[in-house]
Parts: C-alpha cells; sequence; structure tokens
C-alpha cells in the first residue's frame, strides 16, 4: 500500500489500513504537549497504520530493494559518494529497512533522505517530533582527530528570506559515539554551535532515537530508548562545559529556529574523513506534532537490549 496524505485519502485510508511495517498516514492531527511531553502509554500497541498523533509513518515494506524509498522521501546524497537504498540485510520489524552507506576515502559524505511536502508538512511546521530505530554496525573510526556526524536534521529558511537554520543530533567524541546536539546556519549568516552529552549512540543493536523541535521556543530535545537526554535538552542557546560556538556574532550564540521547519533528514552526514566505512539502517519512521513513543521489539527482538 502506498502513503496517502490529508482527507483526500480518508476513506480508502479507513478502508484498508496498512499493515504494520508498511508507510501510511494519519488523517488527524494532535495539539502539542507541554514541554515534559511524557511517551504515550499505548505505544507498546498500536493498531495498525498510522493512528495520531502520527502523521506519517514509513517502515518501508512497500518500497523495492536496491531503490532508494519513495515518495515522499527524497534521495538527498548528491555527488557525495554516500549511498541510500532500501534493502533487506537486517529490519526492526519486517524484512526490509533502509540503509545508508558512508564510506571511508573523503571527509565530507552526505547519507540523507529526507521528506519536504505533505504529510509531515506544513502540518509539524511549528513542532516537530518524530521516531527511528537505528542500527550502526560500527563507530567511526577518525583519520584526524576527530569526526563529526549527523543522523536527523530538521531544516527551515529564516523569516527574512536569507539563510537556512538547521537543528541537528548526531556524535563526536568518545571514540566517534558520542551524542551532541548542533545548530549551524547556511549563509551568508554563519553559526555553527554545539552541546556535548557523555551519553554514547550504541553499536550493533537497534535504537529508538525520538527528537523534538519547537520553533516558539527555539527548543530542541532528544531521547534514547525511551529516556531523555537532558544534557541535549537545549532551549534558545547552549549551556554548559560541553558546549560553545564559532561564528555566531550574528545571532549572539542564539539557536534560532526558523518560522517554520520545511525539511526532515534523517541517515547519515559526515564532516571528516574516517578509516572505516559507515553502515546504518534505519527503519519505523515515525513523524507527529506531539511525542509518539518507541515500538515495540517484535518477537525476533525479543531478550534482546531495549
Amino acid at each position: 500500500m502506498r502513503r496517502r496524505s490529508g482527507w483526500a485519502g480518508l476513506g480508502l485510508f479507513l478502508l484498508a489500513a496498512c499493515a504494520s511495517g508498511s508507510r501510511s498516514t494519519s488523517p488527524h492531527g494532535s495539539a502539542a504537549p507541554g514541554s515534559s511531553a511524557p511517551a504515550p502509554s499505548g505505544a507498546a500497541a498500536e493498531p495498525p497504520g498510522c493512528p495520531p498523533p502520527q502523521l506519517f509513518c514509513d517502515g518501508f515494506e512497500d518500497d523495492a530493494p536496491g531503490q532508494p524509498p519513495a515518495a515522499p522521501w527524497r534521495d538527498e546524497t548528491g555527488s557525495s559518494g554516500a549511498l541510500v537504498r532500501v534493502d533487506e540485510a537486517r529490519a526492526f520489524s519486517g524484512r526490509r529497512s533502509v540503509h545508508v552507506l558512508a564510506p571511508k576515502g573523503a571527509a565530507y559524505r552526505r547519507g540523507y533522505f529526507a521528506v519536504h511536502q505533505p504529510p509531515v508538512f506544513p502540518a509539524a511546521a511549528a513542532e516537530l517530533y518524530g521516531r527511528v530505530m537505528v542500527w550502526l554496525a560500527e563507530a567511526p573510526r577518525a583519520r584526524g582527530s576527530t569526526v563529526h556526524w549527523t543522523m536527523v536534521q530538521g531544516e527551515g529558511r529564516s523569516r527574512d528570506d536569507t539563510f537556512n537554520s538547521l537543528y541537528r543530533y548526531g556524535g563526536q567524541h568518545q571514540q566517534g559515539l558520542g551524542l551532541m546536539a548542533n545548530y549551524e546556519t547556511t549563509p551568508p549568516v554563519r553559526s555553527d554551535c554545539w552541546q556535548h552529552s557523555a551519553r554514547r549512540l550504541p553499536v550493533q543493536r537497534w535504537v529508538c532515537v525520538e527528537w523534538r523541535f519547537r520553533v516558539a521556543s527555539n527548543e530542541m530535545q532528544l531521547w534514547l530508548d525511551g529516556e531523555e537526554v537532558p544534557e541535549l535538552h537545549v532551549v534558545d542557546r547552549a549551556q554548559g562545559e560541553q558546549s560553545g560556538c564559532l561564528a555566531s556574532e550574528a545571532l549572539g550564540g542564539q539557536w534560532l529556529a526558523p518560522p517554520a521547519f520545511q525539511s526532515l533528514y534523517l541517515g547519515w552526514e559526515r564532516y571528516q574523513d574516517t578509516l572505516n566505512d559507515q553502515d546504518v539502517w534505519l527503519d519505523e519512521v515515525a513523524v507527529g506534532q506531539s511525542r509518539i513513543g518507541c515500538p515495540e521489539a517484535p518477537s525476533e527482538h525479543a531478550g534482546s537490549a531495549p
């Protein structure tokens, strides 16, 4: 079953709700919650399809192996040398997931696939919640002193239409696995700010990554396996010893959100060369206007780490 968006597809949605793991959309919106955003109590027992608060969900079961994920996703790798393809090498549920390959041998690899349109935008433009299951095969080993990477990015144009604001979650330091929040802008406004965490991204297992990007408070928030990473909860600007900015004079260190988020990028973008390739699998993506929570582990994952 293909994705359907908005009220136009409501009748067909009700007649043929997508089975677990296929892509689908919710015909309903949901009011944004308070900043505490507790995980929904029924997250582990969702009915088929994309029930509220989900605007969109995708397990990639409808997509052809060997091809990028289908619309509304867009392959954003460009000429960077990275590769984004649906495959059956591993999956959190079902048979398929998206495999991102960021090969060694170049400083920059853009292993992204993205959505820029309904059903995610403009519905989630003011407050963007999401979830993705992530499997990283091996920690990136820096060729030089460090390697910085991103796995989730929300982006939008500034109010005066002169630059883009980028809210990112990824990592750096701690043998390549230390999680970090990152704020960057595009020229002519130059700002690159960060806030580090002692938490590391696990490898060789499925990890539930959840995020929240909120325009009104210049706020971003991250959860890992259902638990908030408090050091990476940023409101307006970075704070603490593990934070800082480069070339942030224009914004005074503020993590200024765009007036509306217009794009969501997922995958693996890398900014320094490594001694090894990065192989990352992503599955069970869900996006909404309030917190969605982690999916229940299928029986084949029972007994593994949460």
